[in-house]
């Protein structure tokens, strides 16, 4: 499994390509230079490995969806997906729907923002709002995680 940290700005050319970098394509032999692009809960993009976008499926489109939420996460990111593959020249092409979920344009800035197992690419505009403030959920998160004696240390599971 391959993890992605960190945070850059690239553009989108004039036919809404990305040049994915280094860190993310040198990690990977090029035979699994397969990703998939998806609709993220915050108006960004989610760039998957071919693995981890499997295991997304498993979780979320493995099961009838029974509720309304269930239904909605598989819309969001099954329904709203799309298979890439990056060219000799290291680029993706970034569908026209998500472009505009997104709020991207092409041209134009975005910024590349490794959370791990996903990196997620966002307009300058909507990552600036999305980490204005931490949400009362997003602190009670990290209290969870964290230990309050040790802040560097994760909590064990019980």
């Amino acid at each position: 499994m391959v993890s992605y940290f960190g945070s850059s700005e690239h553009g989108l050319d004039d036919k809404c390509r990305l040049v994915l970098p280094g860190r993310i394509l040198d990690s990977l032999a090029k035979n699994q230079w397969k990703f998939h692009l998806t609709a993220g809960l915050d108006r960004c993009l989610l760039l998957h490995d071919a693995e981890g976008f499997r295991e997304l499926v498993d979780r979320i489109g493995g099961a009838v969806a029974g509720s309304r939420a269930h239904r909605a996460l598989c819309r969001r990111f099954l329904g709203h997906s799309e298979a890439v593959e990056p060219d000799g020249n290291r680029r993706i092409r970034i569908p026209d729907p998500l472009l505009k979920y997104a709020g991207l344009a092409a041209s134009r800035p975005v910024v590349l923002v490794g959370t791990g197992r996903v990196t997620e690419i966002w307009s300058p505009d909507n990552l600036d709002l999305a980490l204005t403030d931490a949400s009362s959920e997003e602190e009670l998160l990290f209290s969870q995680l964290v230990s309050a004696a040790n802040p560097s240390t994760p909590r064990t599971p019980n």
